[in-house]
């Protein structure tokens, strides 16, 4: 799997849950301890000062000792998604699994060294389209709570009638703004979803292609022909990161409340 970055493992979920644990705050005061038992016959204010960075050096084994290593990346499990996307990261599993086999096939050089590091960057490749494909299982799920039916039942009927009065029209004002919302929601994850699983059908062709130009190399040798396949492999991460960005853009978006049951008097 790709190599975790310092940021990606310190902010992770195991570090999030030393640093409130019973062992991270003991291991803080066990720090404090011994910083003030070596400092503190020299004076009192080498004893606070020894406290403190006893402290911090505490927690930041406890912190250390949580982290992750850089070679963990996220587990992927393709059925814990449905539909389409369990199919686009089968596949590209499948592609990644090709290249490895073929990597194998390499004698030591400067050319398996080149493959090698490219076989890196697919890793990547492999781990931002599995993030993509769980971002996509959340906006489905998130699409299938939106009832349109229902929604536009309740869109008629608050459209049904005039108001006898200022305050049922603005009820009845306030609940079209809220069903027309819904509606655009929607069609904005119904769009997003047709998009994104459009683009990862491309980019896993794309990852075929990489595996089938590895293969050739295999018979050439020509160390000079892993260059092209280098900068097709990093555009392929790119396209993968900014694919995720743009998931990301649409789940802090809030798609609104279900539909309502008010209705003009």
């Amino acid at each position: 799997m790709a190599s975790l970055s310092f940021r990606d493992r310190f902010f992770s979920p195991p570090v999030a849950r030393a640093l409130t644990s019973p062992s991270g705050i003991l291991a803080t005061g066990a720090g404090a301890a011994v910083g003030i038992v070596a400092t503190a016959p020299l004076s009192l204010p080498l004893a606070v000062v020894g406290a403190v960075a006893g402290g911090a050096v505490g927690l930041a084994a406890r912190l250390r000792a949580a982290m992750p290593g850089k070679g963990e990346g996220p587990r992927i499990d393709p059925f814990s998604v449905g539909g389409p996307w369990r199919a686009e990261i089968l596949d590209a599993v499948r592609a990644r699994a090709r290249f490895a086999q073929a990597l194998s096939g390499f004698r030591s050089g400067p050319l398996r060294t080149s493959l090698e590091g490219i076989g890196a960057r697919l890793d990547e490749a492999l781990d931002e389209c599995w993030r993509v494909t769980q971002q996509g299982q959340r906006l489905t799920d998130a699409r299938g709570d939106i009832d349109l039916r229902a929604v536009d039942r309740e869109l008629a009927r608050a459209t049904e009638h005039d108001p006898v009065s200022a305050r049922g029209e603005q009820v009845r004002e306030q609940t079209i703004r809220s069903l027309e919302a819904q509606q655009a929601a929607a069609a904005r994850m119904d769009e997003l979803i047709a998009r994104t699983q459009a683009e990862l059908r491309l980019i896993n062709a794309r990852l075929d292609e990489s595996v089938t130009q590895a293969i050739e190399l295999s018979v050439s040798g020509a160390t000079s022909s892993a260059a092209p396949l280098d900068r097709s492999v990093d555009q392929i991460v790119t396209d993968l990161e900014a694919l995720r960005l743009a998931m990301d853009s649409l789940e802090a978006t809030d798609p609104g409340p279900g539909p309502t049951e008010a209705s003009a008097p």
